[in-house]
């Protein structure tokens, strides 16, 4: 069976913010079968975080990257250094048009400014809560520092616990999609959690879904995708979507989606779990 997997690269790949393995590289350098990834983050961010570290660690294969919730491709080789070719790209300013976009941004500042959202003084605050990764914009309550070192990290942590005691991401993301409600279905967007801490602003078609298409374009009998926010508003969660509104009923539907992070306890060993599942699978050699 000719069958290739989608990876997830935050919380799949690597740990949440933080450098991919050198186990993990030498997993990746050893499948049996191909794989592309399919990542939230932008060129940034992914440079240290995982595509830096492939080379550093002895990868030697290439791969399609999807980044920035999958709208941008690039064509990654590794068979001499690090050499990342961009094959397509996004613009989600010019798809929204000035005035929506500037509504778009207003809307997101202004929400942290009602009195439900402020966060608590113990949760410290940095810059570029609003971040344009050109083919979308992801929304950081928390903001971002570029180096996740340890005080960042603790932050980071303090925040998680905050959500899940209060439910404030869902309650923000309930919020934002009413809110906007007419510029979603005016320019087909999407909202969904992205990450641990922050929300990934979209168009859909131009997401994850993106090398899913390509894939089953060239006839992959059997496609992967594992990842860590399946879950419904997740930002692997149109992968869910794609597999539930396929429509030839002459063909099987060749995705499925195999969820990590089984314990939301325990997201810093995640990735762990994405090594279990291609051993069970077979897909090391041995």
């Amino acid at each position: 069976m000719k069958t290739v997997i989608v990876f997830d690269i935050d919380g799949t790949l690597t740990p949440p913010r933080q450098p991919i393995k050198k186990e993990m590289v030498e997993i990746l350098n050893n499948l049996k079968i191909p794989f592309y990834v399919a990542a939230g983050s932008d060129m940034e961010l992914l440079e240290e975080q995982f595509f830096i570290p492939l080379e550093k660690y002895g990868f030697i294969n290439n791969f399609e990257a999807f980044i920035s919730n999958g709208a941008i491709h690039y064509h990654c080789d590794y068979s001499n250094g690090c050499n990342l070719n961009l094959s397509s790209g996004f613009k989600f300013k010019n798809h929204l048009g000035n005035s929506s976009y500037h509504f778009l941004c207003d809307t997101l500042k202004k929400t942290l400014s009602i009195e439900k959202f402020k966060l608590p003084k113990e949760i410290q605050i940095f810059e570029n809560r609003i971040k344009d990764r050109s083919s979308m914009i992801n929304f950081c309550p928390i903001g971002r520092k570029k180096t996740e070192n340890k005080s960042a990290k603790s932050n980071r942590n303090k925040f998680v616990e905050f959500d899940k005691k209060t439910g404030f991401r869902e309650g923000a993301l309930n919020y934002l999609r009413e809110k906007l409600i007419n510029l979603i279905i005016q320019k087909d967007l999407h909202i969904t959690l992205g990450g641990q801490t922050s929300f990934d602003i979209g168009v859909k078609g131009e997401d994850k879904t993106k090398p899913i298409r390509e894939l089953v374009e060239k006839g992959f009998q059997e496609i992967v995708f594992i990842g860590d926010a399946l879950y419904e508003g997740g930002n692997d969660a149109a992968i869910n979507d794609y597999i539930k509104n396929w429509d030839n009923k002459e063909v099987r539907c060749p995705v499925k989606a195999l969820q990590v992070n089984s314990k939301s306890d325990d997201i810093d060993n995640s990735w762990k779990e994405t090594i279990a599942i291609l051993k069970m699978n077979s897909w090391i050699k041995s």
